[in-house]
Parts: C-alpha cells; structure tokens; sequence
C-alpha cells in the first residue's frame, strides 16, 4: 500500500507541475495579445506652431498648425475644443482625432497637414494637444 501512495504522490506532483507551466505559457499568449489590441493608429505629430492674428479687417482668429506622419496614406486629422477645458482659461485644451484609412490604401507614408482656426478675442498663451501632451506657446500678432 505504501508504495502505491508514494507512486500516485510522485505521479501527481509531475502532472501538477505541468498544468503550472502550461498556465503560465497561456497567459504570456494573453498578455501579448492585450497589449497588441491596445496599440493606436501609428502616426507621429511635429511642427506644432500656435499664433494669435489681431491684424485689421476683422476679427482677431487663434491658429494652430502642424504635421503628422502616417505610415500609409488616408488617414486624417483634426482638433477639436476639448470638453471640459483645463483648469486654467489661458491655456486651450485641443483634442486630437485621427480617423484611419478605410478600403485599400497606398502603402507609402503620408504627411498630412493638421490646421485649427478660430474666432476669438480672448488671449490664450498656451494650447495644449491631447492625448499628445505637448503644449506650444502661442505667439500674438498685431
């Protein structure tokens, strides 16, 4: 009896240490495949460039310029007030929106010009772009 209690321990503790391995190898899978799924649209913004126009006729407009780099062509970009602005009323709040190609596409990268304009009396000294993070300062021209 003894040797058949030692055999099916030992048996048993070699099967477990397989169930063990194999629970770790799939959860790396699953991991993998999270991070994979949570990867956003490849595209690089620079150049970013912000002025206040106070210039005659009309009314004073905010601009705010810049570039994005795409792997392929068809994406597009726009920035739109963010809801709720910042703490802060000097510094504007611009969400960033970039809508991927749909249908068949060149496979070339594309640099696509990003532009906001608005009407505004109101001198921010900053604008922010989110998600990016990255603030410019906004020059005044009169």
């Amino acid at each position: 009896m003894a040797t058949k209690k030692g055999a099916s321990k030992g048996a048993g503790k070699k099967s477990g240490a397989k169930k063990t391995a194999s629970k770790k190898a799939g959860s790396k899978k699953a991991a993998s495949k999270k991070t994979a799924a949570k990867k956003p649209a490849a595209g690089k913004c620079t150049g970013w460039q912000a002025w206040h126009d106070h210039m005659p006729p009309g009314p004073a407009t905010l601009h705010v310029t810049g570039r994005c780099t795409f792997p392929t062509h068809g994406y597009k970009v726009t920035l739109k007030e963010a809801v709720p602005q910042g703490i802060n009323p000097a510094i504007l709040l611009l969400q960033k929106v970039v809508k991927p190609p749909t249908g068949p596409v060149i496979q070339t990268p594309e640099v696509v010009q990003v532009n906001f304009r608005k009407k505004t009396n109101f001198k921010y000294t900053h604008v922010t772009i989110l998600p990016d993070g990255v603030t410019v300062k906004v020059k005044q021209v009169s």
